[in-house]
């Protein structure tokens, strides 16, 4: 089964409140773990992820807090996939387009997961976290 991870649907979610901001709006990851019930240690590590990914970053002071550096609507849910998690893949064999695997020659199966892989990979570059 090709699931979502709590990593990536509480990710999204983060976005999506960064993008309820105003202009010069900030929001705090500890405020955001508080009203969405979300553990902040594993919120701090999503934002890690994302700010590394340069998809937001973050104010110090009194009034520090996390923001988009792009519109929501120029952020695709593969970038936000792969800068949570790592290359996509929907087999761990042809994760990041590796092109080789112990069991390439007898696996019946790599076809398939290629051509899904694929199929999956353009609709999530061509889906945006607000449409």
């Amino acid at each position: 089964m090709i699931t979502i991870s709590k990593q990536i649907d509480y990710a999204l979610q983060f976005l999506i409140a960064l993008s309820e901001l105003k202009k010069g709006e900030t929001l705090s990851l500890r405020k955001f773990s508080k009203e969405s019930n979300i553990s902040f240690l594993f919120l701090q590590r999503i934002a890690r992820s994302l700010k590394k990914a340069k998809i937001i970053d973050a104010g110090r002071g009194v009034h520090g807090g996390y923001f988009l550096l792009r519109e929501p609507k120029k952020i695709t849910v593969l970038e936000l996939l792969e800068a949570v998690e790592g290359p996509f893949g929907v087999v761990s064999c042809i994760k990041g387009n590796k092109k080789h695997c112990d069991r390439m020659k007898v696996c019946t199966a790599r076809k398939l997961f290629n051509k899904i892989n694929e199929e999956l990979e353009e609709i999530l570059s061509k889906t945006y976290i607000l449409s």
